[in-house]
């Protein structure tokens, strides 16, 4: 009965007004089970409006809904392009995450997301606050049962895998972001950890929660602002002004905020108000949606559509973004939503499968970034092409099976807010837990366990006072150590300060004194012009090289692709201008893709032993070939790290059968025991003449 009053409820004369097209879809998707029932619907519309030209049509023998499964836009028509706008959002972060360079500017689609749930949520609570039907309980439930089954899902599936895959240091940070996932802070949990566009934000699982915390903050604080608002005259005015305020605040970007501006919901609020200027606007005129002109919309919508396309190919992870650039995809958005007769909505948005995939885009989203990471993870940070096309089409199986028998049933079915809170409760508690236990390290077998709680940077060189990143380090005289033995002096970067420990052991059998200034991040070449901090500290240690005049100067870096070997020339001659003697480079050390407890650790889990060397998710030679060809025509000593600690078979893990003998504790920074045993191997290089510097070359 319910199913035949439903279809009644759209048959002649309602049909003449809705369109045949309309109850064809009715009768399909009321088949299937997708469609609420007439009473369901009837409860919060309001009457019938004529059919627009962008009803959503049948296609072959499968027909398409005209509203959105479960309860959340019962208030408001459907629009089948809101929904394919929503797949373009999506389909341009998955390819962002899988596969950067398809679309450099792919994570412009959360910011499409951000622009349609502010037009929608608006446009409900006002026609709602219009018909006085507004609930704030009702809205709230309605918001926790839409977003809490899948996130309640997929928590628990990530944290489940995390358990197998993720170190204690990894899984403890896991924890912290589910109980901020619950919280729904965790845009503001993510100020404190590593940048979204940073390498090792791929380590984050749930990284990608920092917008639904924007979203869910807005969802607090935004529908009593328009009750406050709703009876003022002037609201679009004042929407407008809250608008500018937030996009002024995300100016600050400009001004070294990049993190703050990126993830704090007062430099993003703006995206979602254009969103709900637009539904204001529709709420004060309904006609205005059902008038407008189509020569102006297909004029419009295509503009938006080239504003989203420009943006997702013209950026990349280093623009300063949001800021202006955001302009590009938020009034892109804006220009598709308000333009629902041109044919980019009728024909390109409103196909079936963009609706589909716009369907289930939320747990898409929820889905596809947790197995990427983990994938990223597992595979050293070096996963195949069709291992990261593999993981997406699981996403997109799994997001369909969340949607189908998830979403829906636990939308409908009644008094499920409480249990879904409490879920949600559970998992977020199980998240502090985890957190405050330092990641479980018990889930590891006794023969990996010490390596997998290897605390990264561990060595004795980044305790040192003359490692500018310590707790109360300087610059100064207590640097250089006294006496009248010869003076080595060691002058780079953080992996630079690495090689300390195995230099004083060096001390033991080698007459030498030791002078060692490094700085994070900071090459040994001076005057970059690129970073002021570097470039002063680097003067600093000329300085103290001038009055010094030390025997030899040792100098060592990661010597990536972001230094200037033609500034780096330029130093070598400043100190032979000095009359430094004696001018080493030793080479880059290898760089791990993911950190080398990791690498072990997983290559445990599949070989069932501890490597002692890995070829894979390792740097190669290459930069170590290009250093050496370089020291070779700039006319000094060059001593490779890589060849030292590398072969065909790949490179060393460790020194010896303990914990403490892993050679590199994250993905770069050697330990104490790699520090001496690199120093040790290439200490006749280092000191010759039967291990001296008194035999300097000149």
């Amino acid at each position: 009965m319910k199913k035949a009053g439903f279809v009644a409820a759209f048959s002649l004369p309602n049909a003449s007004r809705v369109g045949t097209r309309y109850a064809s879809a009715i009768q399909g998707f009321s088949r299937r089970g997708i469609v609420q029932t007439a009473t369901e619907r009837l409860r919060y519309s309001a009457p019938p409006a004529p059919a627009p030209p962008y009803t959503v049509m049948k296609l072959g023998s499968t027909t398409l809904p005209i509203t959105r499964p479960g309860y959340e836009n019962d208030t408001v028509a459907y629009r089948a392009d809101i929904d394919g706008l929503r797949a373009v959002s999506i389909l341009l972060v998955v390819e962002y995450h899988a596969q950067p360079w398809l679309v450099p500017g792919g994570f412009v689609g959360v910011d499409i997301f951000f622009v349609i749930s502010g037009f929608l949520i608006t446009r409900i609570i006002l026609t709602q606050i219009k018909t006085r039907a507004f609930s704030s309980a009702e809205f709230y439930a309605r918001r926790i049962r839409r977003i809490f089954p899948a996130l309640l899902v997929v928590l628990a599936v990530t944290y489940l895998i995390g358990w197998f895959v993720l170190l204690p240091a990894g899984f403890s940070l896991l924890g912290e972001s589910i109980a901020a996932g619950v919280a729904f802070v965790s845009n503001l949990f993510q100020l404190n950890q590593v940048g979204y566009f940073a390498p090792d934000a791929v380590e984050n699982p749930l990284l990608h929660l920092w917008s639904l915390g924007i979203e869910e903050q807005f969802y607090i604080f935004w529908p009593p602002i328009l009750l406050m608002m709703f009876g003022l005259q002037r609201r679009r005015f004042w929407m407008v002004a809250i608008a500018i305020a937030s996009f002024c605040v995300s100016l600050m970007i400009f001004f070294g905020y990049r993190e703050w501006s990126f993830y704090s919901p007062i430099s993003r609020a703006w995206e979602l108000l254009v969103g709900g200027i637009v539904a204001n606007r529709y709420v004060e005129a309904p006609e205005r949606e059902q008038r407008n002109s189509a020569l102006l919309d297909n004029v419009l919508a295509p503009l938006g559509i080239a504003a989203i396309a420009g943006a997702a190919i013209g950026l990349d992870k280093n623009s300063l973004f949001p800021g202006l650039y955001a302009l590009l995809p938020v009034l892109g958005s804006a220009l598709i939503i308000v333009s629902p007769n041109s044919w980019v909505n009728r024909i390109l948005l409103s196909n079936r499968p963009m609706v589909l995939v716009g369907l289930i885009s939320y747990p898409l989203y929820l889905w596809h970034w947790p197995l990427l990471s983990y994938l990223a993870i597992m595979r050293n940070g070096v996963p195949n092409v069709v291992e990261i096309w593999a993981a997406v089409i699981v996403s997109v199986v799994l997001s369909w099976l969340t949607f189908r028998f998830v979403e829906i049933p636990l939308r409908r079915k009644p008094n499920v807010v409480p249990k879904l809170s409490l879920g949600l409760m559970i998992v977020g508690m199980i998240g502090v837990v985890t957190a405050i236990a330092s990641g479980l390290g018990f889930r590891f077998s006794p023969e990996i366990r010490d390596i997998a709680q290897l605390a990264s940077q561990n060595n004795a060189g980044f305790r040192d006072k003359c490692f500018l990143e310590a707790p109360g380090a300087q610059f100064n005289s207590n640097c250089i150590e006294q006496g009248d033995k010869p003076l080595l002096l060691l002058w780079g970067d953080s992996t630079a300060a690495a090689l300390y420990p195995g230099l004083r052991k060096a001390q033991d059998t080698v007459p030498f004194r030791l002078a060692r200034f490094a700085a994070p991040a900071c090459a040994p070449i001076l005057a970059t012009g690129s970073n002021a901090w570097c470039d002063h500290n680097n003067e600093l240690v000329f300085g103290f090289i001038k009055s010094s005049v030390p025997d030899v100067v040792l100098l060592h870096a990661m010597w990536d692709k972001n230094n200037d070997l033609d500034k780096l020339g330029e130093t070598i001659r400043r100190l032979r201008a000095v009359n430094v003697r004696r001018i080493v480079i030793l080479g880059p050390v290898p760089v791990w893709k993911r950190t080398l407890p990791h690498s072990l650790v997983n290559f445990y889990r599949f070989q069932h032993s501890i490597a002692d060397r890995i070829a894979a998710g390792v740097s190669g030679p290459q930069r170590d070939e290009q250093m050496e060809a370089f020291s070779k025509a700039a006319g000094v000593e060059y001593i490779s790290a890589w060849h030292t600690l590398c072969n065909s078979d790949g490179c060393m893990t460790r020194v010896g059968p303990t914990a403490n003998d892993v050679i590199t504790t994250d993905i770069v920074h050697l330990s104490d025991a790699g520090s001496n045993f690199l120093v040790e191997a290439i200490g006749k290089s280092l000191f010759p003449s039967g291990g001296s510097l008194s035999g300097m070359k000149h």
